[in-house]
């Protein structure tokens, strides 16, 4: 069986020759790599944990509901230049739990969770209802979750909305490769002020339509894929805002499966 990760290997080799022609772009240096996340042991490199690849192929297969999380790029300063290594573990101290998470984390694990819940018909449940953070770290750790940049290129602290859509269409083909081959069942679009989810409707599921005027969701009738289109995860700044967009996220979802059950994927 062909794994996941040679098949981004394989994917990347072409997609880092064309940043070297096409930009004149160093891809051993400013190339970010991602896809499926890695679920064999975990290891302390340099004092941060990290996760080897393991078993993520068979786990992505078999699962009854899998989750693409698309957000824009990574940081120099405090990304990861391989995505799929990422753990919530808390680094540089060897501690296995981070006890205060930082927003990026606790939104992105508490979205994670929620949405596969959801969709295979789980309780929706409130914030102050939802796991702690122990159980969301954990459920990230072993749910069937892949995530990709959808611009390669390590950047800065931020990125304009524009810069990201020109290196969305600059290098449509080899993302929407790398989007398809993975074949989601729900792709959370994170940030980019609805660009990576119009990049979605444009180059992968044609069909989309917007559920409601909340507009989280949206759905592709033919693929019976759900996409939600969301803030960054880091643009919730305070716990109150944390609760209010994922309170306005999962009403949005829940009137969704209310009105459409069929795209909810019942465990095997």
């Amino acid at each position: 069986m062909v794994t996941y990760k040679e098949r981004e290997v394989a994917l990347f080799a072409r997609w880092k020759e064309a940043y070297r022609v096409s930009d004149g772009i160093d891809p051993e240096v400013d190339f970010a790599y991602d896809g499926v996340l890695f679920r064999g042991e975990y290891e302390q490199v340099g004092g941060c944990w990290e996760r080897r690849s393991g078993n993520e192929t068979s786990l992505w297969n078999e699962a009854p509901c899998r989750l693409l999380i698309l957000t824009k790029d990574t940081t120099r300063k405090s990304g990861l230049d391989d995505i799929r290594i990422e753990t919530a573990r808390k680094n540089h101290t060897g501690a296995d739990v981070v006890a205060s998470p930082v927003p990026f984390l606790r939104n992105l694990t508490l979205w994670s969770y929620a949405l596969l819940n959801a969709l295979q018909g789980g309780k929706i449940v409130s914030y102050e209802q939802a796991p702690d953070w122990e159980a969301l770290r954990e459920h990230y750790a072993t749910a069937p979750i892949a995530r990709v940049n959808c611009k390669k290129q390590i950047g800065a602290s931020s990125i304009e909305d524009t810069l990201l859509k020109s290196h969305m269409e600059r290098y449509a083909p080899f993302l929407l490769e790398q989007i398809a081959m993975y074949d989601a069942h729900i792709i959370l679009c994170c940030g980019g002020r609805g660009a990576i989810k119009d990049f979605v409707k444009t180059h992968y599921l044609p069909d989309l339509l917007q559920f409601s005027s909340d507009a989280w969701v949206c759905y592709s009738p033919s693929a019976r894929k759900v996409v939600i289109d969301s803030y960054h995860p880091t643009y919730a700044k305070s716990f109150e805002s944390m609760e209010l967009y994922y309170t306005q996220m999962m009403k949005d979802v829940e009137a969704f499966l209310l009105q459409h059950p069929e795209y909810c994927r019942r465990p095997l």
